[in-house]
């Protein structure tokens, strides 16, 4: 007799398995195992008291670590709203964008001359700007004279003292100047008032120099 040999096999439905995209049991479901367990227990071997004290001592900690869990949530939302909206109390603030300076490519064929914006807290006397390369070294100066409180604006042509295209890379923007009460002053590229605040989607953005920068993008508030 010829006898043929077969494979059992056992099909397994979706509703077979539990999906957790957390991969982790709330309260409610820790609490529907623990009545199954219950529900399934053999009655001539019921469950240890001790056990069953210490699964209800595991709920209730799962519980209480989630209450804690979703009250520091609100708290972190909370706190995170309360710092975007204290920002109103910024204006009138100097802010360090942290722009500071500008880096050069090809200086000898700049399409055209590089703007820059410096604002002077006081009326000044006399003034110099100076532009300095990544060591500190000044390639660019230049002076003025009896200028007033307010944003001041510029243009470098990408040229040293001597006339001559500096060479690729990074330069930075400050300028020394003397107040009309005698001071001695600097001030830098990056670094204005902040004109106002607006909030887009509960989040504060700053107006400075004319732009509207993200409070998250502040270097420093002075």
């Amino acid at each position: 007799m010829d006898v043929t040999s077969t494979t059992q096999v056992t099909s397994t439905t979706s509703s077979d398995f539990a999906y957790n995209p957390d991969s982790q049991l709330t309260s409610d479901d820790f609490l529907q195992l623990f009545m199954t367990q219950l529900q399934y227990q053999d009655p001539t071997d019921p469950m240890d008291t001790n056990e069953m004290l210490e699964q209800t001592s595991q709920l209730t900690q799962l519980q209480t670590n989630q209450d804690l869990k979703d009250a520091l949530n609100q708290l972190t939302a909370q706190m995170g709203n309360s710092t975007q909206y204290s920002a109103v109390d910024m204006i009138g603030k100097m802010a360090d964008t942290g722009a500071n300076g500008f880096a050069i490519t090809d200086a000898a064929n700049l399409q055209s001359d590089i703007p820059f914006d410096l604002y002077f807290n006081d009326d000044y006397l006399d003034a110099t700007v100076k532009i300095t390369d990544k060591n500190g070294d000044v390639v660019k100066s230049f002076d003025m004279e009896n200028g007033t409180k307010g944003l001041a604006n510029f243009t470098w042509d990408g040229k040293d003292n001597n006339g001559n295209p500096v060479a690729d890379g990074e330069y930075y923007v400050t300028a020394d100047y003397t107040t009309t009460a005698h001071e001695s002053k600097t001030t830098m590229l990056g670094v204005y008032p902040i004109e106002s605040v607006r909030f887009d989607d509960g989040k504060a953005e700053l107006k400075i120099d004319n732009n509207y920068i993200p409070l998250d993008q502040i270097k420093e508030v002075l």
